[in-house]
């Protein structure tokens, strides 16, 4: 009897644990894309964007930051920003390239801080020759009182830290005389 006993209480737990925990999700574009805090310098000029570096989330695994994901957040972050004339898909005079060199995410824990580094390089395509290039490192820290699963704070450091070191990136270039 008490073996049964035990069963079902160590069965309450991990479905306990399961349902508290849940499922990784990837981090949103929309929840990386940066807002200008200021109005930024216009270079009169297009620019796509390419991402490298980045992961896909496993159902089961923590939640990642992908390339596009990732790609499509710098893109609408440029355009919300008005830092290029247009941002394009292929042939436009500047190429943006992002490569996620380093996310490092805690295992555990109550306030989750992740911590990236992207390295950023803008070629004028026209000459081929590289205009600027930076490192760039942010950092977020997703709190309890923000989400009770730590699957769901994962992700929302994930993409604090993304949006800051677009943030960042947007700044920087917004410094650039083109």
């Amino acid at each position: 009897m008490r073996t049964a006993a035990r069963s079902v209480a160590l069965a309450c737990v991990i479905a306990a644990a399961t349902l508290a925990g849940g499922c990784a999700t990837p981090a949103s574009s929309v929840a990386m894309t940066a807002t200008p805090a200021a109005s930024v310098h216009q270079i009169g000029s297009d620019v796509s964007v390419a991402v490298s570096g980045g992961k896909e989330t496993a159902s089961m695994g923590a939640s990642q930051i992908s390339d596009e994901a990732f790609a499509q957040a710098l893109r609408d972050s440029i355009e919300k920003s008005g830092l290029f004339a247009k941002v394009s898909s292929s042939g436009a005079r500047y190429k943006l390239t992002g490569f996620i060199g380093k996310v490092d995410q805690p295992l555990m824990g109550f306030s989750l801080t992740v911590k990236m580094e992207v390295n950023y390089t803008l070629v004028d395509t026209q000459s081929g020759t590289t205009v600027w290039t930076k490192d760039i490192a942010s950092e977020y820290t997703a709190k309890t009182g923000e989400a009770f699963a730590a699957v769901k704070r994962m992700r929302l450091a994930n993409e604090g830290a993304a949006r800051e070191n677009i943030q960042q990136a947007v700044a920087a270039m917004a410094a650039l005389t083109l």
